[in-house]
């Protein structure tokens, strides 16, 4: 049984489409090994990286709702310090939206 640390939670603004599409465009850098209902998982040096997902409740800006969704990136024993920077930044960097 694989035990996965939690390194980075994230509130983001987004839908599930959005998000599966976001650990799609991931999994041609990282090879999937599994996936559930919430949750997709990575094979990375030494071990498994796993993106897990749950919808929380719309914020709501006066008449603007946007939908959001908790977002964490875990870890299995055995994946060193660098692996994990490395998926976290490359994951940060797919889903990182433009700004003025």
């Amino acid at each position: 049984m694989t035990i996965f640390n939690t390194d980075v939670a994230l509130d983001m603004s987004c839908t599930e489409r959005e998000l599966l599409r976001w650990v799609d465009m991931i999994a041609s850098l990282f090879p999937k090994c599994g996936t559930g209902d919430s949750y997709a998982d990575f094979a990375l040096e030494g071990g498994t990286a796993r993106i897990a997902w749950k919808l929380l409740p719309d914020r709501v800006i006066a008449l603007v709702r946007l939908k959001r969704m908790e977002v964490t990136l875990a870890y299995s024993d055995g994946v060193p310090v660098e692996a994990r920077a490395h998926f976290s930044k490359q994951f940060q960097m797919h889903t990182l939206r433009g700004g003025g």
